[in-house]
């Protein structure tokens, strides 16, 4: 690369300042070296590309599978969703060597995948019978890989939550429908995420580790919100148990119905979850809610009630019912209400296991796991465009996993540094990071932002730490240029 240089403008509020153009190589996405190094020692991407079928002629195949995975899902992680944003990508110096499956110093300079390009790896993954299954595995193996390299073996005990959530569409997507509960036209995607102990944010050395997107299918917007639970709750458990050896589940009011707990009490899996109330629980209720003579606590105060075993007309077999009353100030007013709240909780846990309190702190750590789904969509914002459902789908697969790598770097750094670290800001702190890419006696030096060098040691050590037996990819010594399109071979012969 020259070292050319083009005036662009020069700022009215500063006139020694002046603004130019440069064809060096210029990145301000850095951290995708950081996610590309994350997912090697992982074998991450090379593993779901191997349970493709790519029905395209090898002699005419510039992009390997894995590459177009790697393009798409780095381009999501770092908050460019929009599928057009890979034209601006592939550009980008960084991104160039982070994508490619090459070695050498020329990936610098070898453009990546077009948008159009990106768009036949989505008729790929939905065209052939068990693509689009091999990249819904591919969650789950995000997270047990990351287990296996930073343990060898799976966790012994993890908490599942499912639940649903709204992904806002605007046109004439296949199966999307308006919903009355969002009120928008919307897809209603089942997920489920898998914390360690139950705690997707504990403090605890380790309990990061293992936590993650292992199960998600795309529904229709209109359907219900336990349609499909059974048959999803099967292939999630069958994905938990490769990551961890007791897993116990978690439950919206939406889920407890009896199929479901049907479904885990024959697995013989512990749950717990919120039960709609009815006239009927509400009577079972009453006694028992009650407010104390005297001034009240400033704080408010709340406590459970153990209500001994309950079964609906629709279930098949009665399980243990605790009430649960909350007496505390508005949070706006601190006022307290005219009587206090009260919900219910249904489980198959005894009392000897755990008692109603412990419960309760168990299942108000699923509001953590509904903060991660926010940040999902804060930070990745799928944008399900195409008009075929199963295309949908397989944006919203590849989105989950951009998510996933993001998670496993941001927990490790956690680890390593310590505090908080929402999604937003690991991706604007580390991620984007500013960089210049030069060559340097046939190798690529990529110089950061000073500024990141801090977060990026810390990281750097931890990933390193990784059991290297992990690594799955089979990367060639040595650059070799990958094949022209097929139409200039066609006009090559003639």
């Amino acid at each position: 690369m020259g070292e050319h240089q083009g005036n662009l403008f020069e700022p009215q509020f500063n006139r020694s300042v002046k603004v130019q153009s440069t064809d060096h190589r210029i990145t301000s996405h850095a951290g995708v070296i950081m996610l590309r190094d994350a997912e090697h020692r992982l074998g991450l991407f090379d593993a779901i590309a191997k349970d493709v079928r790519d029905p395209r002629r090898e002699d005419r195949i510039r992009y390997r599978i894995d590459e177009l995975i790697r393009e798409r899902v780095f381009a999501m992680a770092l908050g460019c969703s929009a599928q057009d944003d890979v034209d601006r990508l592939a550009h980008d110096p960084a991104f160039r060597v982070a994508v490619w499956n090459r070695t050498g110093d020329a990936v610098a300079d070898e453009r990546l995948a077009s948008q159009p390009t990106q768009s036949r790896l989505i008729g790929i993954l939905t065209g052939q019978a068990g693509n689009l299954e091999a990249v819904r595995n591919g969650l789950a193996q995000s997270v047990q890989r990351h287990v296996i390299a930073s343990g060898g073996r799976r966790v012994k005990q993890a908490t599942v939550d499912i639940d649903s959530f709204p992904i806002e569409v605007h046109g004439k997507q296949h199966g999307a429908g308006y919903n009355g509960y969002y009120k928008k036209t919307v897809y209603h995607p089942l997920v489920a995420s898998l914390s360690v102990r139950g705690d997707y944010d504990s403090t605890h050395q380790g309990n990061r580790l293992g936590n993650g997107f292992i199960h998600a299918a795309l529904r229709q917007g209109q359907v219900h919100t336990a349609d499909g639970m059974k048959r999803f709750v099967d292939k999630t458990d069958d994905h938990a148990h490769s990551i961890a050896q007791h897993v116990d589940y978690r439950l919206d009011a939406g889920y407890t119905i009896g199929s479901v707990m049907d479904e885990l009490n024959s697995k013989n899996r512990r749950f717990v979850g919120r039960l709609k109330s009815n006239t009927k629980l509400d009577a079972l209720a009453a006694e028992h809610i009650h407010r104390a003579p005297g001034r009240p606590p400033q704080n408010g105060y709340e406590y459970t009630v153990e209500l001994g075993n309950y079964q609906a007309d629709s279930w098949k077999h009665a399980q243990r019912l605790i009430l649960v009353v909350v007496d505390q100030p508005d949070p706006t007013t601190g006022q307290l209400n005219l009587m206090p709240r009260w919900f219910f909780l249904v489980t198959n846990w005894d009392e000897e296991s755990r008692d109603a309190d412990t419960l309760l702190a168990h299942y108000r750590k699923r509001g953590t796991f509904e903060d991660r789904l926010g940040e999902f969509n804060e930070s990745i914002g799928v944008h399900l465009s195409s008009q075929g459902f199963k295309a949908n789908e397989a944006t919203m697969l590849l989105a989950l996993l951009a998510f996933n790598l993001n998670t496993i770097c941001r927990n490790e750094l956690e680890e390593a540094v310590g505090g908080g670290w929402d999604m937003r800001r690991f991706v604007g702190s580390v991620l984007k990071v500013g960089g210049r890419m030069v060559k340097h006696s046939r190798r690529l030096v990529l110089r950061i932002a000073e500024s990141a060098e801090p977060l990026w040691s810390r990281l750097i050590s931890r990933i390193e730490n990784w059991e290297s037996s992990t690594v799955q990819a089979n990367v060639p010594c040595g650059f070799t240029p990958p094949p022209r399109h097929a139409h200039l071979r066609e006009v090559l012969r003639q």
